[in-house]
């Protein structure tokens, strides 16, 4: 339900999509690209899932460009994106990763 909301969103990543294989799931693009904000502090996971590496700890109110959902196996939704704004900004960019759906709402930050 919240990544049918997110798809109302619209941004434009200036970077190309995810890569595929075998650590990168297939992302589902359909709706994508969306302007999210964190909601609570949460990792940024190099993949798919809680169990996935964490490549950095962001905070409440991070916006978060994400370019494509994916879901896990327990049925909980995931956006890959690149962090927009906050200290994980300043990469190239912006610093890449997974976020997980619960920790994410719509649009721009509060």
């Amino acid at each position: 339900m919240a990544a049918t909301a997110a798809a109302a969103v619209s941004v434009s990543p200036t970077w190309a999509s995810p890569p595929r294989g075998p650590e990168m799931p297939d992302c589902d693009t359909s709706g994508a690209g969306a302007r999210l904000h964190t909601t609570e502090v949460v990792d940024l996971r190099a993949g798919l899932g809680a169990r996935s590496r964490s490549l950095a700890v962001l905070a409440a109110n991070t916006e978060f460009d994400a370019v494509c959902w994916g879901m896990t196996p327990d049925h909980l939704w995931w956006a890959y994106g690149q962090v927009a704004s906050g200290r994980h900004a300043g990469f190239p960019h912006g610093r890449r990763g997974w976020v997980g759906g619960r920790s994410l709402a719509v649009g721009h930050r509060h």
